[in-house]
């Protein structure tokens, strides 16, 4: 059923819907790059750029956490064809978001992005990572609100 090019990653009918929108702008074959950052966090530039998006932090900095961006697919890249997009993950990356969901969340304080990731351990813990809605990214028609 999967081949070596593919990981197994939930995107919830919000998130598509949300990076559907969002896509459009961009240029044909854009894909969404889901990756590995340290526990720097990251800024955030989900416009024409294609900048990128810390998800599912937790907040606080600790531990690594997910970005997003927009980006073209490159050569080893695991793709998983979403309903209107594909999403392109390294290798890296694709070992700590398989099985992962990706959600979009929205409450009065923030809208963004959240990524749970079991195989993503947190700081000083062997268990699965579930990030914060805070942690989420929002890359919506405002700009970018990240928690």
């Amino acid at each position: 059923m999967s081949d070596s090019n593919s990981i197994k990653l939930e995107v919830t009918r919000e998130a598509q819907d949300q990076v559907r929108d969002l896509i459009k702008g961009q240029a044909p074959g854009t894909a969404v790059r889901v990756f590995l950052q340290s526990s720097g966090g990251g800024g955030c530039g989900c416009g024409s750029g294609g900048g990128g998006c810390g998800c599912g932090g937790g907040g606080g900095g600790h531990g690594p956490s997910f970005g997003m961006a927009f980006d073209k697919p490159r050569n080893g890249d695991k793709v998983v064809q979403v309903d209107g997009f594909s999403i392109v993950v390294d290798d890296l990356s694709a070992e700590m978001l398989s099985g992962a969901r990706i959600d979009f969340v929205q409450d009065l304080n923030a809208a963004g992005f959240k990524i749970d990731a079991p195989n993503l351990p947190t700081s000083g813990e062997g268990h699965g990572h579930e990030g914060s809605e805070a942690g989420g990214c929002g890359c919506g028609a405002g700009g970018c609100g990240c928690g």
